[in-house]
């Protein structure tokens, strides 16, 4: 199948944050039906953001939110991020995200590739998402008592955790003690993390 496959979609419920259709297709010269969701009209993208924390005498942290996500009625290990809003670049939506949800100010990292768009489910959804490292001061003034300023639906805990090997552990003893789960984003970064050297 590509972008010249002739296809139906069928729209089945029309949610505020999602749509669920039917896709009808041919391939291979048989008739397929595709679920899905989408996001409705004017959707942007989403934002994340990988927030490193940076102290002149100590070892660098990372921040790791544990988000209350009501399809599996449990908290969610994850990095900060949301959906874009109409207004802003989505840097500008990442590093606001993060101060709501974990009310530090940060600056954005100048890393390479940091344009690259991650499709977050293709095969069921059409979502996708903009993925930025961020800079912490963990010695500015600013960032000492940091703040949230949440939605009314939203209940996020915040958590600074070690960068580099022993971060799968802490988040494995996280999962063990608060019985929460782990995204696939952050398990893949701690992964990668024993690679590292940092």
């Amino acid at each position: 199948m590509n972008q010249n496959t002739q296809a139906t979609e069928q729209l089945v419920h029309a949610g505020k944050w999602l749509h669920f259709k039917l896709l009808l297709f041919n391939i291979n010269d048989r008739q397929k039906i595709w679920e899905y969701t989408e996001k409705p009209p004017g959707y942007r993208g989403g934002v994340r953001v990988i927030p490193i924390v940076r102290y002149k005498n100590k070892p660098s942290k990372i921040i790791i939110v544990a988000n209350f996500r009501p399809p599996i009625r449990k908290y969610c290990l994850e990095f900060p991020g949301g959906l874009i809003d109409k207004e802003g670049t989505p840097q500008e939506n990442g590093i606001r995200e993060l101060k709501e949800e974990t009310g530090y100010i940060a600056t954005l990292n100048n890393y390479q590739h940091k344009d690259v768009i991650t499709r977050t489910d293709p095969w069921k959804s059409n979502e996708y998402c903009y993925n930025y490292i961020v800079d912490i001061d963990g010695d500015s003034e600013f960032n000492q008592k940091p703040q949230q300023s949440l939605d009314l639906e939203e209940n996020i805990l915040v958590y600074e955790l070690s960068l580099g090997k022993s971060l799968a552990e802490e988040l494995q003893q996280l999962q063990k003690d608060k019985d929460y789960e782990i995204s696939g984003q952050v398990w893949l970064f701690a992964l990668g993390q024993q690679f590292t050297n940092i």
